[in-house]
């Protein structure tokens, strides 16, 4: 990604402690039958349980009931889930779980660190296929239209308390350009709706993290509903590695709230001189940042950035439009400023483009005109002279 988001501390976060509470002290704990004593470590938790249980719902009845059926969901859950723990005679696999449980929430270590290994759903199947099960049936429906979090009792997540969080965020991180590719806005403030937020450790795929924010981030459409999807950053398919090897599979990924984002850099060459036909094989693109070539990979692959961008090159409102600006605008230039040179004009284009690192689109911008420059194909005034706008000149003097 080209640039981070900053983190802030939002009410939204107090949905995680509960989990948090109900994993280490409630379900890992387990020991005899459920009963309501057993959330006396979160008095208002308790209360919510209580609350939930005196909601008149019948589960096998058809009629609607969409508070009866989340506050059922939610205690049905709390109450399946612990009677499984309690039935696990297994210390030592209860254990492990408990640090699994910190890995695959310590989504900057995952990132950053390969010997750092999550859990996924398939690893708990493999020795507990009945609490994975169960597990998966709770954590993957926590974010969504179908979370009991969208009740009164939780503040409403979906409604309230998501709005308010992506109404704070954006106050902090008002670039309105993703992250992710840098090529399309994000919806900030002054905008009715608001950009999703992408599962960046697919909630699909590991356990736990569904509700945690900094597994959380506004991405925009194209790279949540186009490239992304359930592509997960860390390893290229889990699905299909053998799982007494993942520890050779891991890959390192950007981190979306890192406060140490490491500068890209975009090299373009240009293998062809007619412009107007270009085409993505006429061009290599090399995205690098010293010492973090595994980031970058796992960058291009979930992202398909390499693509996007050479799409963009290519592009008649992208590369191409470029490049024939500066010389159907160069003429305007002499008219409108002081500008007489070619030269000139043409480091001005390239001084706006220098405005904002977050842009992808001004770098590539950049990076391509300096390149059709110094392969001879934007010549200087002379060659200008009487030229108005013909494109036919400019494939000439590619070295």
């Amino acid at each position: 990604m080209l640039f981070t988001y900053q983190y802030i501390e939002h009410d939204i976060e107090k949905l995680q402690e509960y989990l948090d509470f109900l994993f280490n002290e409630v379900w890992l704990t387990a020991v005899g039958e459920f009963e309501a004593d057993k959330l006396d470590g979160n008095p208002y938790l308790k209360q919510i349980y209580i609350d939930f249980g005196n909601i008149d719902y019948d589960p096998s009845s058809a009629k609607k009931n969409e508070k009866g059926k989340s506050a059922y969901f939610f205690n049905s859950s709390i109450e399946r889930i612990y009677d499984e723990f309690s039935s696990i005679d297994d210390d030592v696999f209860k254990e492990e779980l408990r640090e699994y449980y910190v890995a695959n929430n310590n989504i900057e270590s995952l990132c950053s660190d390969k010997t750092k290994l999550p859990i996924s759903y398939a690893d708990i199947k493999g020795k507990y296929p009945e609490l994975e099960k169960l597990l998966s049936n709770f954590y993957k429906k926590l974010y969504g239209s179908e979370s009991p979090f969208n009740l009164d009792a939780f503040g409403q997540l979906t409604k309230k308390l998501l709005p308010s969080h992506y109404e704070d965020f954006m106050e902090i991180n008002d670039d309105e350009i993703c992250p992710f590719c840098g090529i399309l806005p994000i919806k900030g403030n002054n905008h009715s709706y608001r950009e999703a937020y992408d599962h960046y450790l697919p909630k699909g795929l590991y356990p736990f993290n569904a509700l945690n924010f900094k597994n959380l981030v506004p991405m925009c459409h194209e790279c949540n509903s186009t490239y992304k999807l359930t592509e997960d950053p860390i390893y290229e398919d889990y699905k299909k590695i053998d799982p007494l090897k993942k520890e050779e599979y891991r890959q390192l990924a950007f981190y979306p709230y890192s406060n140490n984002h490491p500068q890209i850099d975009i090299e373009i060459d240009l293998k062809s001189s007619d412009i107007d036909n270009l085409e993505p094989d006429d061009i290599d693109i090399k995205l690098e940042s010293n010492g973090h070539d595994e980031q970058i990979e796992s960058w291009k692959r979930v992202f398909g950035i390499e693509e996007r961008y050479l799409a963009i090159l290519c592009a008649k409102h992208g590369g191409k439009e470029w490049f024939a600006d500066v010389y159907d605008h160069f003429e305007n230039a002499k008219v409108l400023s002081d500008i007489q040179k070619a030269d000139e004009y043409y480091h001005k284009v390239i001084r706006a483009t220098t405005r904002n690192d977050c842009d992808a689109e001004m770098i590539l911008k950049r990076k391509f005109l300096e390149k059709c420059r110094s392969n001879g194909l934007l010549p200087g005034i002379e060659s200008l002279k009487d030229k108005k706008g013909c494109l036919s000149v400019l494939t000439f003097g590619l070295s």
